[in-house]
């Protein structure tokens, strides 16, 4: 997906402020209620790319905040970066790990 793309070249390689003492990354959205009642899959589905590049980010001593705002009092989303736990590819077919 293009936005996971971006945020990540932004969020984890862009040429912001991350020394010690600057702010690093912050994406700000307002609104999000009116995004989510018109595409509620695709709000689901950027916010866990949100998660996931702040995640990346981390990883990489990158500061990576976001702010979302909504109007709306009854917002629910799903629960949001959850990631599975995956068997290492190249041990897939291991027949000897059991």
């Amino acid at each position: 997906m293009a936005l996971n793309d971006c945020i990540g070249d932004v969020a984890c390689y862009g040429p912001y402020d991350d020394s010690p003492e600057g702010t690093g990354l912050v994406l700000s959205i307002t609104d999000y209620d009116r995004f989510t009642a018109a595409c509620p899959r695709a709000a689901q589905t950027v916010l866990d790319i949100v998660a996931d590049q702040a995640r990346h980010a981390s990883v990489l001593q990158r500061r990576f905040f976001s702010l979302l705002h909504s109007n709306g009092p009854d917002i629910r989303f799903e629960p949001v970066g959850a990631m599975p736990v995956m068997w290492n590819r190249d041990e897939w077919a291991d027949a000897n790990r059991r």
